[in-house]
């Protein structure tokens, strides 16, 4: 069965909820979960932190499009992306080969207090948090429309029941494609 599911690929803002329900749905599903700020922060043998202090956003943007990059053509995975993860149109153009790209969504206050729950934010080390968290996510949820095949809000929705809707969702998708 795992070899008739697609890959699926999570995109999404900061505090979204794509690691916890990427990884709901690579147990629903018998897929490997994969993070690219994981296999990122391994490639370069440092936290994600570490590299936007030492080298800047654009070194941690280099080393996430060669980790996507090397994902293509791989079978049987839950992706969960790096919130800055569709800036780069090539990152875009690479996800789309992996499988269908759901972009999980919620309201902004409930972003917000999430990210800020993790405080391991590089974005958000600031001195006014919720001023830069709306600018990125103004900047972003374009990007995260037109690269999303499938969207899913998560506002009111528990992570466990995020991950069966998506697995509803992207067969449906699918079979659609």
């Amino acid at each position: 069965m795992p070899g008739m599911l697609p890959n699926f690929v999570l995109i999404g803002f900061m505090g979204c909820g794509k690691s916890t329900a990427g990884r709901r749905l690579a147990a629903l599903t018998g897929h490997r979960f994969v993070d690219t700020d994981e296999l990122a922060a391994s490639r370069a043998g440092r936290g994600i932190p570490e590299i936007f202090a030492k080298d800047g956003e654009e070194a941690f943007r280099r080393i996430e499009s060669e980790v996507i990059e090397g994902l293509v053509g791989v079978a049987g995975i839950v992706l969960s992306t790096g919130g800055g993860a569709v800036l780069r149109p090539e990152n875009r153009e690479a996800l789309k080969k992996i499988g269908p790209v759901i972009w999980i969504d919620s309201d902004p206050e409930i972003l917000f207090e999430r990210a800020m729950r993790s405080g391991r934010r590089p974005l958000l080390q600031t001195e006014n948090p919720r001023s830069s968290f709306d600018s990125l996510l103004e900047q972003r949820r374009p990007v995260y429309e037109a690269a999303a095949d499938l969207r899913i809000d998560t506002s009111e929705v528990n992570l466990e029941d995020v991950a069966k809707r998506l697995l509803d969702q992207a067969m449906r998708f699918r079979g659609r494609g």
